[in-house]
């Protein structure tokens, strides 16, 4: 198994704390009713934003998504900046190149890495190792994957 660099060390324990950062405003978020709905409000108006094709729509979405994260970030909260992909959006070459970016990585860091979860992410990876694209080491959480 290769060694992990110093930098790469790093880089993995910063992402741990932006995680756990993430849990605690998430756990604010569902006690303050109000920051609640305003968080679904921002996730909305990310997905309309995500499905519009109109600039000036894109515009004012963008404007309120800006003005909704200022007040969740006054209230303590924080605002969650990409979307989990579902698993029409997830594309196999996007995977596979994470995965050979990433060789070794875990399905949980890939698909934290892609944004989404990882039932949406084992399909995918399924069919990458069908087509022999993809090789597995270990099992179950303990899986990690290697581009072939």
């Amino acid at each position: 198994m290769p060694r992990i660099s110093e930098e790469q060390k790093i880089r993995h324990l910063e992402a741990q704390i932006e995680s756990l950062k993430a849990k605690v405003a998430a756990k604010m978020v569902k006690r303050d009713p109000s920051q609640r709905f305003i968080s679904a409000a921002v996730r909305h108006v990310a997905a309309a934003l995500a499905a519009t094709e109109d600039s000036s729509t894109r515009k004012a979405l963008d404007e309120a998504r800006a003005t909704l994260g200022a007040v969740l970030a006054l209230s303590g909260g924080v605002m969650v900046p990409q979307l989990r992909r579902s698993a029409a959006q997830l594309d196999e070459a996007v995977v596979l190149a994470y995965v050979q970016a990433h060789s070794g990585a875990r399905g949980e860091d890939v698909a934290a890495g892609l944004g989404t979860d990882t039932q949406t992410l084992r399909p995918v990876m399924h069919r990458l190792i069908e087509q022999r694209m993809v090789k597995t080491a270990g099992r179950a959480r303990g899986m990690t994957y290697a581009a072939v």
